[in-house]
């Protein structure tokens, strides 16, 4: 897979993913990802976007917390 910005070429990592609330942060690791290996560039596939969004609002109800960090591979399997 191409970059969309450079056109360089990406590689499957784990990523951290911070989403800004009104509370506070939640910060959910261990994302899977394309990551540019030029300019860094991060795109996530449909299904992990769909599981983002599910955690951030399962979460954002409860967050007991300024911040929230929340294993991905652990609650999505």
């Amino acid at each position: 897979m191409k970059c969309g910005i450079c056109k360089a070429e990406m590689e499957e990592k784990n990523v951290t993913y911070t989403e800004d609330i009104n509370q506070g942060v939640i910060v959910v690791r261990h994302v899977p990802a394309q990551v540019c290996k030029e300019c860094g560039n991060t795109w996530y596939s449909g299904t992990v976007v769909a599981e983002l969004e599910k955690l951030v609002d399962k979460f954002e109800a409860s967050i007991g917390s300024e911040v929230s960090i929340i294993n991905f591979n652990k609650l999505v399997a």
